[in-house]
């Protein structure tokens, strides 16, 4: 009895450390491969739920707006900023998401973003001739990263 006991508990304890090391192998390794379809996506999604709606543009012209009567403080650009994102798909916030908590550096996320040029084209294309370039808008990292990449700002 003692035995089966003793192995009993030697195999759980076995079992338990093998299942906790895996998932901590997991959260920390992510492939280049995988960065870069989060990426791509992220654009891809961006144009849909953003450009081609034109939530962009009002979003846009709601931080202008604001910006003209007076300094934006950074709760207004914040509650603004969530307005924003609660008016995007499902899709969109799912990618965007999932590339913050990858804590994606500036440089990796315009390297790879650089690989999609056509992606910018479009984006571009949506937002028509008179679309503003908004560069530093928002202070969400990713966002102020992707917002430059579109409209080739010299600070990312």
């Amino acid at each position: 009895m003692r035995k089966l006991l003793l192995f009993i508990f030697v195999t759980s304890l076995f079992v338990v450390g093998s299942c906790s090391k895996d998932k901590d192998e997991e959260s920390i390794e992510v492939s280049p491969a995988d960065k870069k379809y989060l990426v791509k996506q992220t654009l891809i999604e961006f144009n849909n739920s953003a450009v081609k709606t034109g939530k962009y543009e009002v979003f846009i012209s709601s931080v202008a707006q604001k910006s003209a009567l007076g300094q934006l403080s950074p709760a207004e650009l914040e509650e603004l900023w969530q307005e924003f994102l609660g008016d995007q798909t499902q899709a969109f916030l799912d990618v965007y998401y999932q590339l913050v908590a990858l804590n994606i550096t500036p440089e990796e996320f315009i390297s790879i973003a650089n690989q999609f040029e056509y992606l910018r084209s479009d984006i571009l294309r949506g937002l028509g001739k008179n679309s503003k370039s908004p560069c530093g808008i928002s202070d969400a990292e990713l966002f102020r990263v992707l917002i430059s990449w579109v409209f080739g700002c010299e600070q990312a």
